[in-house]
């Protein structure tokens, strides 16, 4: 019954020709694509000639060249024909951010010259709501809460060293007037006072530096704050990153107090 309808229908279509053959769904008519116009050709002629230029100037060794061999370097690569089209090229890689111009020369690594900036550049001229403010300030009280241990630790560790050669000195005088005699002594007493010049020379060896009281102070200072910040995981590496980046440019560098260790 279907069949004998679509019959019908067929029959009396006034767009159905009379030799056509009869088909019920005829498929859509195929597309045709626009061909490509001298304009798209000479932008995707441009796209590989820029291409090009980029791989070029990564390939270089230099950080930098200069701003007439950017212009030549762009006309030979075919991302443009004239000079004056290559400097408006050049100023578009600029704004982009492919490379930076700067007083006749173009860097080819325009992040590296940004982290240079921005290690330069220290925090305490940026935004008050920095975080890492916030990061170096309970840094830096958890620094200054180590120091004063260290120095604590220090300070016991030289007032037990004047106890021990304050008892060497009293053992060794009471042993040559009351126990012994200064004959039996006088060799102790060199061999004593023997050893403690080795010991000195071996410190001066092995740090290259005078073995001084205020040297060994400041050393023993450090072994003891550096064995502090491994024992509460205090991480001095981000401390001297923020510090470098927070301190104000004028500021010169911070040396360590030790009077403190005598005034307590």
């Amino acid at each position: 019954m279907w069949r004998a309808a679509a019959s019908r229908l067929r029959a009396h279509s006034p767009f159905r020709s009379p030799h056509a053959p009869c088909r019920l769904f005829s498929p859509p008519p195929a597309r045709v694509e626009p061909s490509v116009t001298g304009a798209e050709a000479r932008r995707l002629v441009r796209l590989v000639g820029v291409e090009a230029l980029k791989r070029r100037l990564r390939d270089r060794a230099g950080e930098a060249i200069g701003y007439g061999d950017l212009l030549d370097a762009c006309v030979e690569a075919g991302a443009a024909l004239t000079h004056g089209e290559a400097e408006g090229l050049a100023r578009a890689m600029d704004d982009a951010g492919v490379l930076l111009l700067f007083r006749d020369k173009a860097y080819l690594h325009p992040e590296k010259v940004v982290d240079l900036v921005r290690r330069a550049v220290p925090l305490a001229l940026e935004l008050e709501n920095d975080p890492r403010k916030e990061e170096f300030k309970q840094l830096q009280k958890r620094k200054d809460d180590i120091d004063k241990l260290a120095h604590k630790q220090v300070r016991r560790i030289l007032w037990s060293g004047l106890g021990f050669l304050m008892t060497q000195v009293g053992l060794f005088f009471r042993l040559t007037f009351w126990e012994l005699s200064w004959d039996v002594m006088e060799p102790i007493a060199f061999f004593t006072t023997a050893s403690g010049l080795l010991v000195s020379y071996t410190y001066f060896l092995v740090t290259s530096r005078d073995p001084t009281y205020q040297d060994f102070m400041e050393r023993l200072f450090l072994s003891r704050r550096k064995k502090l910040c491994a024992k509460q995981k205090f991480d001095m590496d981000r401390y001297l990153e923020l510090q470098k980046h927070c301190k104000c440019p004028l500021e010169g560098p911070k040396l360590h107090n030790f009077s403190g260790l005598y005034n307590r």
